[in-house]
């Protein structure tokens, strides 16, 4: 039996690989697993992403458990995600107009239609960089040079960026319990010929974006943990001993029940194979964003930290030019960390810091402030490592930030 909510709670990079590059991948018989033969230019897709260990999972189970405990598996069950979409490109290279990131944006939704979920469109910007067109790699200096300076506001977006990345990447994504939610690094990242409409054949129907969101929601592939459990920990998900490529009909590599689920956006086949995310992988997300990405869907910050009833989180304009809220730093932090806001006037303010599980830790301020900066300082004793939420109330608005305590 496999377990739903698990995954590691550590740095985990999503590197999905064109394996042979984009320059000189030869073509291929059918080797019996389900491949055929290989487009002259683009390879097949796979994988860099660390297996997690069994401690590393069961540190999010438990954080998620408390969570389920406190609130119930249906406190998440949908809402809008907002997109900011970057287009990174050098010259005419990678500059892609804007009725092909319409085309990829009906593609994503496409794909989670019937979810609960679904995303909108809130901003586009082109950036003219050589660099940044063409050597990001995840984790590398220039990723993070291109995101500080192009993310909008992480923890209430999912921003992604086209490019043509370094070594063959097709795209990649990070995992909501890599980073605190409102880290720059947060996103997606794809290759700019896999939109809808893009020169990388089989791979060129837009569903690398649906691929990679599904692992900046929580999901891990299919073929994880091969046929050992739990697995991709979804029950619903058949186990897989390795990556499934072109379209397998009726492959089955592992003993349990279940032919691969070759058709699963979480797995390697072509876009063209793609069909369907299950309804436990829905179960999941909806487990994973509550805990890590509470303020990605602005009703889940308030029950996260009061339950229902609460007020709405608020950011963007409503609280602009009356309250900002920059969260901590450092982030993650060892002993102590700054929480950082602004008032435009003179108010009550109460600010505070929660567990996963929605329990009081700590109350930092509680009472009449005056207009300006102020800076306060969270220093946990006694708390065990993992992930807090600092909440703001101000004016009637109600603003969180996710702040990651390493041992």
């Amino acid at each position: 039996m496999k377990l739903r909510v698990a995954s590691p709670f550590l740095l985990l990079v999503v590197a999905l690989v064109i394996s042979n590059g984009l320059a000189t991948a030869a073509p291929a018989a059918n080797d019996g697993g389900g491949r055929g033969r290989l487009d002259p230019v683009v390879g097949d897709r796979t994988c860099g992403t660390p297996d997690a260990n069994p401690a590393e999972m069961e540190a999010v189970r438990a954080q998620v458990r408390a969570w389920l405990a406190r609130v119930g598996p249906s406190a998440a069950s949908g809402g809008t995600i907002a997109v900011a979409f970057h287009v990174l490109h050098d010259g005419p290279a990678g500059d892609v107009p804007d009725a092909q990131i319409d085309q990829q944006m009906k593609a994503l939704n496409q794909s989670y239609a019937g979810t609960g979920y679904r995303f909108s469109l809130t901003s586009v910007d082109r950036t003219d960089n050589r660099t940044w067109f063409g050597s990001i790699l995840p984790g590398n200096g220039v990723e993070k040079h291109a995101k500080q300076a192009l993310a909008i506001d992480p923890a209430h977006h999912l921003n992604v960026y086209t490019c043509s990345p370094g070594q063959g990447l097709l795209g990649w994504a990070y995992f909501p319990f890599s980073l605190p939610e409102s880290h720059y690094l947060h996103g997606v990242v794809i290759h700019y010929g896999s939109l809808p409409g893009g020169f990388i054949d089989r791979y060129n129907l837009g569903l690398t974006l649906v691929h990679e969101s599904g692992h900046y929601l929580g999901l891990f592939h299919t073929f994880q943990g091969g046929c050992t459990p739990p697995g991709d920990d979804v029950d619903d998900t058949p186990f897989e001993a390795s990556p499934a490529y072109g379209c397998p009909i009726g492959r089955n590599t592992c003993p349990q029940p279940g032919d691969d689920p070759i058709h699963n956006y979480m797995d390697y086949t072509d876009d063209a194979c793609y069909t369907e995310f299950t309804g436990g992988q829905l179960d999941r997300i909806n487990s994973i964003l509550p805990v890590y990405r509470p303020s990605l869907l602005r009703s889940l910050v308030a029950q996260a930290v009061a339950g229902p009833g609460a007020e709405d989180a608020v950011s963007g304009p409503a609280a602009r030019g009356t309250v900002e809220f920059r969260g901590a730093f450092p982030n993650p932090f060892a002993r102590a960390t700054m929480l950082r806001y602004t008032l435009a006037e003179r108010g009550r303010v109460s600010l505070a810091v929660y567990n996963v599980a929605g329990q009081r830790v700590a109350t930092l301020a509680d009472g009449e402030e005056d207009a300006g900066e102020h800076h306060l300082t969270f220093a946990p004793r006694g708390l065990a490592p993992g992930m807090y939420f600092a909440v703001l109330r101000a004016r009637g608005m109600v603003l969180s930030r996710s702040a990651v305590l390493i041992p």
